[in-house]
């Protein structure tokens, strides 16, 4: 009897079609091909299959840790006309339109993950007071740009009383050469008034 095997090179190139590709076993069943992108690690994170890591999962593997932050230094472009500074935190007074105020994340370090956040304080609302909030990256470049962190801005704030409000941004990998800020916008009318107090971030960090 003739026994015929195929040829090795043959058999990997059926089982490995492209240079991405891998064998898995999912969920104890027959090895499966898994596509892995660029600059992935391979492993299993609290049950489910073998796959490529996101960059908070291997932080998470080596050690990193989630912490969070409170952020209260705020920079005012016009300070006393506009947000004004109080013990309290950033205030709008009554009968002012689209007014910005900016909240620096100034205690980052490369290869932290920002990965949520929550803006605090108070609303007086009597008219027609509004919060927006997003979270903003500063790009080295000539000249100096800026881009819209994605599921970055805060649901808008239009009723009276306290908040808490969290963003759950995606995560967001600080690089040298960027900054990051929340912008903040407030409308208030007769009567209204609002407080921002700080912001409370949520990043993953290598110990």
């Amino acid at each position: 009897m003739e026994l015929t095997v195929p040829k090795v090179k043959s058999i990997i190139k059926h089982y490995f079609p492209t240079a991405q590709s891998v064998l898995v076993s999912i969920l104890a069943k027959d090895p499966a091909e898994l596509t892995i992108a660029e600059q992935r690690v391979l492993g299993r994170i609290t049950g489910g299959n073998v796959t490529g890591l996101t960059g908070a999962q291997i932080i998470t593997l080596l050690g990193g840790t989630s912490r969070v932050f409170h952020v209260n230094a705020f920079q005012y472009p016009a300070p006393g006309t506009d947000w004004t500074p109080a013990l309290t935190g950033a205030g709008l007074a009554q009968n002012l339109a689209a007014k910005k105020v900016w909240l620096p994340f100034n205690f980052l370090k490369v290869g932290d993950i920002i990965t949520t956040y929550n803006l605090v304080g108070d609303v007086v609302e009597a008219a027609a007071a509004t919060l927006d909030c997003k979270l903003v990256q500063i790009n080295k470049a000539d000249p100096i740009t800026t881009a819209d962190i994605t599921n970055g801005g805060m649901t808008q704030i239009v009723a009276d009383g306290n908040f808490d409000s969290t963003v759950n941004c995606d995560d967001t990998t600080v690089a040298t050469d960027k900054q990051y800020t929340l912008e903040i916008l407030g409308t208030t009318g007769a009567s209204d008034s609002i407080i921002v107090m700080g912001a409370e971030v949520t990043v993953t960090r290598l110990i």
